[in-house]
């Protein structure tokens, strides 16, 4: 009886852990702030099905060995073809912010806008780049 229990206890631990976004999630992208001090890092997260939604991850971390701060979250659309800079372009617009344009070939453009202030980063899901 314990037996039983055990294995499906260690089943449903590891089917969780196989479908988890970590488990899932790539590195696309990763730009330095002009003064260098923080980092914006974009990921891609691998749908569970394959018609199913990618979604990219915008984070900020401060320096090479920091914590990574999620800051935004999006879903887009894909096409089959592997996402590039045109779907996804990052780029510091000052020292303290950032933006981030999520364009997918048939939806309308979205953004994430990062800023940091104090060492917290914050970021804002907007429609348009």
């Amino acid at each position: 009886m314990w037996r039983g229990q055990a294995l499906g206890i260690a089943l449903a631990a590891t089917l969780g852990v196989g479908c988890s976004e970590a488990a899932r999630e790539t590195e696309f992208a990763r730009v330095s702030a002009p003064r260098g001090e923080w980092q914006i890092i974009t990921t891609v997260i691998e749908p569970w099905a394959p018609q199913g939604p990618h979604f990219v991850v915008v984070y900020a971390q401060l320096g090479a060995q920091g914590a990574r701060l999620r800051v935004g979250r999006a879903e887009l659309a894909y096409d089959g073809i592997p996402f590039s800079r045109h779907n996804i372009n990052l780029r510091w617009t000052s020292d303290t912010e950032a933006l981030v344009c999520l364009r997918a070939s048939d939806r309308p453009d979205q953004s994430v806008h990062v800023n940091i202030r104090s060492a917290v980063a914050t970021g804002v899901l907007r429609k348009g780049c």
